[in-house]
């Protein structure tokens, strides 16, 4: 593997840890500089020599965050997580749709709005995928089969840090 496509796959692995540092940042900066420290000290005490995966950076993150404030860093992760998951799905469902990067931006919106209030804890990834289809019925019959069709690969990325 060239340094280059090892250099990507290194900052793709990572890219949870950083979105999880600048959601926290927003409220806390030394809680989000601490948490960071304890995740990258966690990876190294635990990984050093050993192939990290993006599922097991997501467990590192979900029992850090968990830790803290009775799970509250955990919530507003896994919330911005999911929109940012969701996001990609849609645009990448949509990409030879008729619908424009405003009414994505509106489903995201109507996903976020179904989302607010909930237990992240106790939520599973197969509540957010009912819940993005029916944010996406209304709007696109191809793009909601489409996202039916890839329904199991969705769980499966959801699955990496919700618990159920």
């Amino acid at each position: 593997m060239d340094e280059q496509a090892l250099r990507y796959g290194e900052a793709k692995l990572m890219e949870p840890i950083y979105r999880m540092f600048k959601v926290i940042e927003q409220e806390d900066v030394l809680k989000a500089q601490t948490l960071m420290a304890v995740t990258m000290q966690y990876i190294v005490e635990h990984y050093s020599g050993k192939n990290l995966q993006p599922a097991d950076v997501q467990q590192i993150l979900r029992a850090v965050l968990l830790k803290e404030e009775d799970g509250r860093y955990y919530a507003m992760y896994a919330f911005n997580e999911i929109q940012v998951k969701a996001a990609n799905w849609l645009t990448l469902l949509a990409v030879d749709r008729p619908i424009t990067l405003e009414l994505l931006s509106s489903m995201a919106d109507q996903l976020a709005e179904r989302l607010q209030g909930r237990d992240y804890i106790q939520l599973t990834a197969e509540e957010v995928v009912a819940l993005l289809e029916e944010v996406v019925a209304p709007v696109d019959d191809v793009v909601l089969q489409r996202l039916k069709l890839n329904k199991a690969r969705y769980l499966a990325e959801l699955k990496t840090f919700l618990v159920h």
